[in-house]
C-alpha cells in the first residue's frame, strides 16, 4: 500500500486551539452555529459554512460552498492557517482519561480505495456524499482526514513511538477534553517501507469523505500518479493501529409507521423476542451482544434478540439483527440509508436517547451494544457491508488541524503566494 507526504495547510501552535473544532458530521446546525458564533476563527466556518446564513438557507446552494472558500481564505490571510513549505507526514496522537491512540497522518490514493486496498464496511448516503463532493470541489481541498486502521503491525507501532520522542509541532487540550499532539515525521522512508508490506487498510470513520474524494478525482481526471494533478487523486488520512481504537455504540431512533402506537409496537416486540421492563435506577445500556435497550411509551425495556443461525459475520451484528427482527418487519424500515423515519445518535448517553422520545423528536429509541473492532474487520475483510452508522469511533479527529489542498486549487494558489 502506498502512502504519500503532503504540503498541508495547518494551524500553527499558537492558533490551533482557536481554529480546531469537531468534524462536520457530528454536530447539528444549531451546535455548529453556536461554535462559530463563540469562536470567529473556528474552522467550523469552513466545513459548515451554512452557519453564516439564515436558518432557512439551503446548505447545498452554491453561495454556501463559496462562503466556505471565502472563510478558508480569511483564516489564511489572518495567519490562523499556514502552508508547509514542503510535503510532510505527521504523527498525530489523541489522549484522554489515561488512554492514548497515535497514528500516521499522510495521503493515500483514490486508486487504492477503488481497488479495494482500502476496505469499506458501510455504504454512503447519496445526499451526504454529494454535499462533501461539492464542498471539496469548491474549496479546492480535502478539509478533513479519513480515519483508517491497520491491524497487527508492531513495526508501525514502534516507528510511531520513535517519532513521538521529538518536539511536537503543537500540543493542546481541546474543548472535547482530548489532548491533541502533532509531530513531523523524521524518517518518512521507514513508513514507506512498513506500508509496502501492508496489503490493506480499513476505513474506520469517513466513508462519505472517501466516496467524495473518489468523485472529485473522477471529475478532475486525476489519479495518484497523474503528474501535476496528482494531489486531487489523493486524500488525507490518519492511519491508526486497530488495537488502539475504541468503538462506542451507534444508537437508532425511529418514527412509527402510519397507524402504529406505543401499545401496538410493544405487543409486536414481545412476539419477536424476549421483552422485559428495566427497573428504575438500573442502567438501560446493553451489557452484552444480543441485548438492546428500548425506550418506548415513557419507559425503558430490555429486548433480547432471537438467536442467529447464519455464520456470516454480517448477520452476527446486533445492528443487522435489529433490522431483520424489528426495523423491517415491525416498523417497515427496510432501507436505513434513505428512509426518513430512522435517525442515528452515536456515542451519547441513554438519557439523551430517552429525551428524543420524550420531546417528540422520535417515537422509539434503541440503545445498542457497541460493534467491536474485530467484528468490523471481519465484515470488511469479507467484502460485506454493514448498515449505515454501525460504528462510532471515539475520540474523533479534530478538524482544522491540517488539510490537503489540490495542487492547482485556489486555496493552494493563494498560499503559494504568501
Amino acid at each position: 500500500m502506498q502512502i504519500h507526504p503532503f504540503a498541508a495547510i495547518r494551524s500553527p501552535a499558537h492558533r490551533v486551539s482557536e481554529v480546531s473544532c469537531p468534524p462536520y458530521d457530528v454536530v447539528s446546525l444549531a451546535e455548529a452555529t453556536a461554535i462559530a458564533s463563540a469562536r470567529p476563527n473556528s474552522f467550523m466556518r469552513v466545513i459548515r459554512p451554512e452557519v453564516d446564513f439564515a436558518a432557512d438557507q439551503d446548505p447545498h446552494a452554491a453561495e454556501v460552498y463559496e462562503r466556505g472558500l471565502d472563510n478558508l481564505h480569511a483564516l489564511i490571510g489572518r495567519g490562523f492557517l499556514v502552508r508547509e513549505p514542503s510535503p510532510v507526514m505527521y504523527v498525530y496522537r489523541q489522549a484522554r482519561g489515561g488512554r492514548k491512540q497515535a497514528g500516521l497522518a499522510c495521503c493515500v490514493g483514490v486508486d487504492a480505495y477503488l481497488r479495494g486496498e482500502i476496505r469499506k464496511h458501510e455504504l454512503t448516503r447519496p445526499d451526504k456524499e454529494l454535499d462533501r463532493t461539492q464542498h471539496m470541489l469548491t474549496v479546492g481541498a480535502h478539509c478533513e482526514p479519513v480515519l483508517l486502521t491497520v491491524t497487527g503491525e508492531l513495526d508501525f507501532v514502534r516507528q510511531l513511538g520513535r517519532d513521538m520522542n521529538h518536539r511536537p509541532l503543537f500540543h493542546f487540550l481541546a474543548r472535547d477534553g482530548v489532548t491533541h499532539t502533532l509531530w513531523a515525521v523524521q524518517d518518512a522512508e521507514a513508513y514507506h517501507g512498513i506500508f509496502k508490506g501492508i496489503e490493506r487498510a480499513y476505513i474506520a470513520d469517513g466513508h462519505h469523505r472517501c466516496a467524495a474524494a473518489a468523485r472529485v478525482a473522477e471529475q478532475l481526471g486525476a489519479s495518484e500518479s497523474s503528474g501535476d494533478d496528482a494531489e486531487s487523486g489523493r486524500f488525507p488520512a490518519v492511519i491508526f493501529p486497530a488495537e488502539e481504537l475504541v468503538i462506542l455504540a451507534y444508537h437508532r431512533l425511529a418514527r412509527f409507521a402510519s397507524g402504529q402506537s406505543s401499545e401496538s409496537v410493544h405487543h409486536a416486540l414481545a412476539k419477536a423476542g424476549s421483552l422485559e421492563p428495566i427497573l428504575d435506577g438500573a442502567d438501560p445500556a446493553p451489557a452484552k451482544r444480543g441485548e438492546i435497550g428500548v425506550f418506548l411509551g415513557g419507559k425503558w425495556l430490555r429486548f433480547r434478540l432471537p438467536a442467529v443461525t447464519s455464520e456470516s459475520p454480517l448477520d452476527q451484528l446486533d445492528v443487522v439483527r435489529l433490522t431483520h427482527t424489528v426495523l423491517a418487519p415491525i416498523l417497515g424500515i427496510n432501507e436505513e440509508r434513505t428512509n426518513p423515519r430512522i435517525s442515528f445518535l452515536g456515542g451519547c448517553s441513554t438519557d439523551r436517547l430517552a429525551q428524543t422520545v420524550l420531546d417528540g423528536s422520535s417515537d422509539i429509541a434503541f440503545a445498542m451494544h457497541p460493534t467491536s473492532i474485530s467484528e468490523l474487520l471481519l465484515v470488511a475483510s469479507a467484502n460485506l457491508i454493514m448498515p449505515p452508522k454501525s460504528t462510532w469511533f471515539d475520540p474523533k479527529i479534530c478538524s482544522g488541524l491540517f488539510l490537503h489542498p489540490f495542487a492547482s486549487s485556489s486555496a493552494g494558489g493563494l498560499l503559494s503566494q504568501r
